[in-house]
């Protein structure tokens, strides 16, 4: 009768435990397959879209250096980079889908070194301390810029470009400042598919 007894016990405890890690596993399949999106709000005035079309921003990045856009109508102009293809993107340290762009992204500059740059905006607000420490985990190779400071610039590609908030964001830019794909969320091809269609349609 005892040996029943413990038997029926031990069935159970080995059911709860699997309805328990069944759970934690959908839980955390559910987090990793959605992209996380960024919350920023359109600013708007009763005079039209803010930023308007041609609008000026400035970044820096989390080791001070600066760079400065000029945007217009399907046109981003940094300058200094005016020469180069750029990545220019918005992503995050703890967005599944963007960690998996890092080992591509850190490629691509190697293999292209000068003729090609990124510009990649934090928007999960994270420090320039905790940045630091994820581009050393990581070995990120290209420029990283805090995001806090951005609304301004996501407001501009929400208003004039329909970005949904949704991250990875990539905009490639050709030379010129040329914007040749506008890109969020996850795709099924590769960044180096994108870069090589991108400079298809440059041509």
């Amino acid at each position: 009768m005892q040996k029943r007894l413990n038997l029926i016990i031990v069935i159970l405890i080995v059911l709860l435990l699997s309805v328990l890690g069944y759970y934690l596993y959908s839980t955390n399949k559910s987090n990793i397959q959605q992209p996380k999106e960024v919350q920023i709000k359109v600013e708007n005035k009763e005079t039209g879209l803010f930023p308007p079309i041609d609008a000026e921003f400035s970044f820096q990045t989390i080791d001070e250096v600066d760079f400065r856009l000029k945007a217009s109508d399907k046109k981003i102009e940094i300058d200094g980079l005016k020469d180069k293809i750029v990545f220019l993107k918005i992503f995050g340290w703890d967005c599944q889908y963007c960690k998996k762009e890092m080992p591509e992204l850190i490629n691509l500059k190697k293999e292209l070194g000068n003729t090609f740059e990124v510009i990649a905006i934090e928007a999960q607000l994270h420090s320039k301390e905790e940045s630091k420490a994820y581009v050393n985990k990581y070995g990120i190779n290209y420029n990283i810029v805090e995001g806090a400071v951005q609304t301004r610039f996501y407001s501009y590609l929400k208003a004039h470009y329909g970005w949904s908030g949704i991250i990875p964001l990539t905009i490639v830019l050709g030379k010129g400042g040329n914007i040749l794909a506008f890109e969020e969320g996850a795709k099924s091809y590769t960044l180096s598919e994108l870069m090589k269609a991108s400079i298809a349609r440059e041509k």
